[in-house]
């Protein structure tokens, strides 16, 4: 020991060494003793982290109580297609011209290029292709009933499996094995939760089914199964489109962020091992001060806003390519092209038509007009949202998790409502105590200790960048 402490004091007083950066002459700590690892943080209050929070997990449970509801309406004149190109065109119109009002009246945002990527042109061919392929998969899955009802909701649960193993295979953050533990709580407590929808095939959305005819539609078992492997399959790619969010965004060296010193712990040095194999491509941080000058005159290069445009600029163009699908045999509703003609301007339409009463039947679009404006709106609050808290939390297991916590949530929600056949995919007041809304109450505490120690964690982390801040970039990327 005497020998290595020795030799570290000779690192420290060599004239080459003393001419270098002032670390480079910090004692060299083994991995194992005190092993240390970079962290980024974007300047934010508690008050916004929760904000946020509550937000994406609010915006998510609509989306998962309107999505069947609007599917099922817009298949009365319409089809699959013509709601994915009419989400897509309208959010498109929304971001740009939110983009525009923010660049002519908002100071901070007078340096965004409304023009420029904000990643490179490749990555952002990846990340819109990935989404909207999600998309796709999504929707042609659960259109017309082909993956049985009872099973829609339970199986999104496995997001969060998949995200965890992309962090494990792909990711090149640090987690530590708290948070994954918290990660795994939550798993175990949406399984619980979807447990008893899962295994009812007589119950979904609230409504008692005498048969399982009535839950299958008009698809053989093969068929239910090859479209639940496109599902899952489409929900894989949901967890990598966030994923790939986390590698492209969050390694951008323009961001504004706190790049932190961590002391080692016991779990964060075992579980070094699993995403750092290579010690040698972490760059030691350089401590400057623990104050944090922030230049008054500070403007954003890139926005969320700016971001969710451009992927869903490109998803136009790929959802309008994608037309072939819809008169593709098994695939989409229609047999040829006229009558997909027929369907999407039918769709199109339906989505500005006011519901009418139902005798006037020959006009009757359901109730599009109702679910696609709800879910238009929260669909545009949950891409910014998901895509703020990414950069805020710096995990995209975390946003993931924090997105689970709605599945529970709709177990509650169809215990209090259901819907049936007759009532045109209308809400029905009926309070009932079933087995879904006890397991959705047994699985909802288990998921919220999970996300608390996620948030304790973060802001944890978080505190000790404010304690031992060594680096802010001089410009904010993205916000």
């Amino acid at each position: 020991m005497e020998e290595d402490d020795h030799d570290e004091l000779l690192q420290c007083t060599d004239d080459e060494s003393l001419s270098e950066q002032e670390d480079q002459c910090l004692p060299i700590d083994k991995p194992e003793e005190n092993y240390r690892h970079t962290l980024t943080y974007f300047n934010h209050t508690k008050l916004e982290f929760i904000t946020t929070k509550l937000t994406l997990i609010f915006s998510t449970t609509v989306l998962l109580i309107l999505l069947p509801l609007y599917l099922e309406s817009i298949n009365v004149k319409g089809n699959a297609y013509s709601m994915i190109l009419t989400n897509t065109s309208i959010s498109t119109i929304l971001f740009v011209t939110t983009m525009v009002i923010a660049k002519c009246f908002c100071e901070k945002y007078r340096n965004i290029r409304i023009c420029s990527f904000p990643v490179r042109f490749p990555r952002l061919i990846l990340l819109s292709g990935v989404y909207f392929l999600c998309a796709f998969m999504v929707i042609y899955a659960l259109d017309r009933k082909r993956v049985l009802c009872h099973l829609q909701d339970p199986i999104k649960g496995v997001v969060l499996v998949f995200s965890l193993l992309y962090y494990f295979f792909f990711c090149r953050k640090l987690m530590g094995l708290q948070r994954i533990f918290s990660a795994t709580t939550i798993i175990v407590g949406l399984f619980i939760a979807v447990d008893y929808g899962l295994c009812d095939e007589f119950r979904c959305r609230g409504y008692e089914r005498e048969k399982l005819s009535d839950d299958t539609g008009p698809w053989t078992w093969q068929t239910h199964a090859i479209w639940t492997t496109v599902y899952i399959s489409g929900l894989a790619l949901f967890a990598a489109y966030f994923t790939l969010l986390d590698r492209f965004i969050l390694s951008n060296n323009e961001m504004e962020f706190h790049n932190i010193n961590i002391p080692s712990t016991f779990l964060s040095t075992v579980s070094r091992s699993v995403s750092f194999p290579n010690t040698n491509s972490v760059a030691p941080a350089q401590f400057i001060g623990n104050t944090v000058t922030e230049s008054p005159h500070l403007t954003k290069k890139h926005s969320v806003v700016h971001l969710a445009m451009w992927i869903h600029i490109i998803g136009l163009v790929i959802t309008m390519l994608l037309f072939w699908t819809d008169f593709t045999h098994g695939i989409g509703k229609s047999l040829d092209a006229a009558e997909f003609w027929n369907y999407t301007i039918n769709g199109l339409i339906c989505h500005f038509q006011k519901p009418q009463p139902p005798s006037m039947e020959q006009s009757s679009c359901g109730n599009v007009f109702l679910f696609s404006w709800i879910f238009m709106c929260s669909y545009v609050l949950f891409v910014v949202m998901s895509i703020k808290f990414l950069i805020l939390s710096q995990s995209a297991v975390y946003t993931i998790a924090s997105m689970s916590t709605a599945l529970p949530l709709v177990g509650v929600w169809w215990s209090l409502f259901h819907v049936a056949p007759h009532t045109d995919g209308l809400l029905v007041w009926s309070p009932s105590l079933t087995g879904e809304l006890i397991c959705a109450l047994l699985g909802l505490p288990i998921v919220i200790i999970g996300l608390f120690l996620l948030c304790k964690a973060h802001f944890k982390d978080y505190q000790w960048s404010r304690l031992s801040t060594t680096h802010i970039m001089p410009s904010n990327h993205f916000a």
